[in-house]
This record gives structure tokens, sequence and C-alpha cells, in this order.
């Protein structure tokens, strides 16, 4: 099963859907407002020439009347400009003449002069004026001169404001809901694109969480170039870890088989003459089968290794019965609080090394109480096995890790049980450490993968 993050932790989807989301948000706002202006542009165009056609279809119809003044020669009074207070009108003003088109009723627009621009000057082009005051309406006018006879005229012509703002204002409103709509597809295919690309990385982490699990030996080849070195480094590194471990169980092998003899002879030398209570032959008992669990060991590994998802607390159940009865006479008391789900990716026989040697030194040390527990550590479990004995000085744990190295010599043992678990623990990619104690004692942190990977 694919671990499911922790929303409080950073993400690398999320940070792509955020980063798009407001990438694509600001972009669709953008976006209106340039098109919003593309429309306005394009609706003040066709006003300006509206009104620059009206101006010259006034201009051709101005002639000098016998006195000098200009006069109209035809109506130009065609829709809009018949139609009072419509917003649309022009006059013709200067050199004595007075001209209005019938939507004014005979007033007159106060123009403000216009900005001198040569180009409108000599050309006589058309002029715009934005805002032109009318009755309290605001106006947008064009205004230009013409020459009549020996007079020079001023033509303007105005349409509403709101002919400008309307049609824009009204396209704002198809606009924005289409912007929206197409706004929010990209945000779900960006989210889709973001879950696609990130697919293989789910893969690779469930693939790593079945080899913790012990139901897969490797990583499945990447389907993506970019995955692929990654790939190849992860198998690489669980060969190499395999290759360690099996060499080490190995190495064990070939110890108890060059013991086997010496211990097959020292039984046969043992009988109830030279030991009447049995104790040395049930030593040497002790020994043999030791030795013959290394031996079937590494003859599973050279036929193809284990995957393995050994429950915790059945084993420390079953080590603490023995325990408990091997110091009977000594009074201690055992409590295991381990939860019964708890699994970790090691093979049962080595948690057996593991723990036994862990726990058999927590018996050996403590004055009346051992104490076992186990939590959740991210991907991996965290196994804690306490007593309240004399504890060991901080200055002397890397020392305990030393082969055949005893701190004290008070009590049995040979010296190599923490380099055992020192080592079988690295091998599974684990660690062990000793962790400060309030009341006194030996703390014992163990840290081994989570076969469930959760």
């Amino acid at each position: 099963m694919t671990p499911v993050p922790d929303n409080r932790q950073p993400s690398i989807s999320r940070r792509l859907t955020t980063f798009s989301v407001v990438f694509v948000s600001a972009t669709m706002l953008v976006a209106a407002v340039i098109l919003y202006l593309i429309v306005a542009s394009v609706v003040r165009e066709q006003i300006d020439q509206r009104l620059d056609t009206q101006i010259e279809g006034l201009r051709g119809a101005l002639s000098a009347g016998a006195n000098g003044n200009a006069v109209l020669n035809a109506s130009m009074d065609g829709p809009p400009f018949d139609r009072q207070g419509s917003g649309w009108y022009w006059q013709v003003l200067g050199g004595g003449v007075e001209i209005t088109s019938r939507s004014l009723a005979g007033a007159t627009i106060d123009n403000p002069p216009p900005p001198f621009d040569w180009r409108h000057t000599l050309g006589g082009e058309p002029q715009t004026l934005d805002k032109t005051a009318f009755h309290g309406e605001t106006l947008y006018s064009r205004t230009a001169k013409a020459i009549v006879g020996e007079k020079t005229v001023d033509i303007t012509v105005t349409a509403p404001r709101s002919a400008l703002v309307a049609p824009a204002r009204r396209a704002l409103m198809w606009l924005i809901p289409v912007m929206t709509l197409l706004g929010a597809s990209l945000v779900a295919g960006i989210f889709w694109q973001v879950r696609y690309g990130l697919y293989p990385l789910g893969q690779l982490a469930a693939d790593l969480s079945a080899i913790s699990a012990g139901t897969r030996d490797r990583v499945s080849g990447a389907k993506v170039v970019e995955l692929k070195p990654v790939t190849r480094q992860i198998n690489r590194l669980i060969e190499q870890n395999a290759e360690r471990l099996a060499q080490t169980r190995l190495h064990f092998a070939n110890l108890a088989h060059a013991l086997k003899t010496p211990v097959a002879s020292l039984s046969m030398a043992l009988d109830p003459a030279n030991d009447p209570d049995g104790e040395l032959r049930a030593l040497v008992d002790r020994i043999d089968q030791r030795i013959r669990y290394h031996l079937s060991r590494a003859r599973k590994i050279a036929s193809g290794g284990i995957n393995a998802a050994t429950p915790i607390k059945p084993r420390v159940d079953d080590l603490l019965l023995v325990m408990s009865r091997v110091h009977a006479d000594r009074g201690i008391k055992a409590k295991a609080d381990i939860p019964i789900d708890f699994k970790v990716a090691c093979a049962a026989e080595d948690i057996d090394e593991i723990l036994g040697n862990l726990i058999d030194n927590a018996f050996k040390w403590a004055r009346s109480n051992v104490d076992i527990s186990a939590r959740k550590d991210g991907a991996d479990i965290a196994i804690t096995i306490a007593d309240d004995g004399q504890g060991i000085a901080d200055t002397n744990v890397a020392e305990a890790f030393l082969p055949g190295k005893r701190l004290d010599e008070t009590v049995p043992g040979d010296g190599f049980g923490l380099t055992i678990v020192k080592e079988l623990v690295e091998l599974y990619g684990g660690e062990i450490k000793l962790l400060p104690s309030e009341n006194g004692g030996t703390v014992w942190s163990l840290i081994l993968p989570n076969a469930t990977g959760r």
C-alpha cells in the first residue's frame, strides 16, 4: 500500500498544484483585462469611424452663402442624430455661423479647447475630446476645422459616453464566466498532470514498502527515463546489503562449522563420571543447538534468501518466558507493551538473536524490573529495552560493541552479544543506541524497518 502523505509536511504535488493555481489565476486575470481593453479599443475605433464619417459628411455639405457665411446644403440629421437627448449631436460653429443637429434642439455644446497637435492643425484631421459635458451628461466627441469660403468653422460631432463603455461591459459579463471556466479547466488539467507526472514516484515508494514488507526483493524497472538511474542505484544498494547479510551469516556458519567437531568431541568426552549432575553436557548441547542453527541459516541463504515480516510481540513474549525461568531465583518483573500488529522486515531467527541478546543482558543487569516497549518511528519501529540496573557510562558505550569486550566480569558472558546485535541490526538498515535514563539503568533503543511500510 502506498504511504499516505502527511498534509502538514511539504509535498511536491501540493507545491506544484499551488503554484499552478496561482499562476493560472493570475494569467486568466491578466488575459481578461487585456481582452477587455482590446474590446474597448475596437468599440472606440468604431465610434471614431462613425463620428469621422459624420464630420466628413458635414464638410461636404457646407458651402459659402451669398453673404460669405457657411450654409448647409443637405440634411445631416439621419438617425441617431435626430433624437433629442440621445447624446448623438453635431454642430458647426464659427465665422458668425451656428448650425446644430435636430437632437440639440437649438442648444450648443461648449467644447474645451483641443490640445495642440500640428498633424490635426495642418491636415484637418479630427481630434478627440474624450470628456465633454452637456446638460450633466458626459459626451465623447470628435472635432475638426473646415474652411468654407474665406471663413474657418469648427465641426463637432459627439456620442454618448455609454456608447463606448456599454459594449465593453457586456463583453466583460460574458468574458468573466468564460475565463473562469477556462481557468477551472486548466487547473483540473494541471491537477491530473501533476498526479500523472508523479505517479512513478508513488510506484517507487510502493516498491520500497513492498521490499520492507518482504514481498519483493528489488525495485521494478522505472517506466520513465529520469528515475531509471535512481532505481538502478537502489537495486544496487539492496544487492550490496543482501550480499553483506549473506556474508555475515556465512561467517557465522563457518565459525559454527569450525566449532562443530571440537564440540562433538567434548560431548563424547563428558560422562556421568566427570559430569555427575549433567550441567556441562546440557551446556554443550546448547552450544551444539546454536551451531546447528547457524548452519541451517547458511543453507537457507544459499538456497535463495528470505523475505520476512516478523511479528515482534510473539518473539518478545517467548523470550521473556524463557528468561523469567532462567532468572526465576532473582524475582525480576518483566513487562512488554508491544502492539500485536507491529512487524519488522527481519527474519524471525535474527530477531530472536537480536532481542535475545538484549533481553538476556537486561535480565543479567536488572535489580527488579525489565520494561520492553515498541512504537512507530516514521517508516521504522523503535523497540526500547530498559532495566533498572547500574547502567553503562557514556564513555563505555563504544567499548560495549567491541568483540570479546566485557565491561563487568562479575556476570557470565562471552563479550560477543552486543557485537552480533550491532552487526545484524546494521545489516537490516537499522540502528541501536543507548538512551538517557532518568532512573538509572540501561535503556537500549533498537530501530528496525517497519515491514508494513506504514
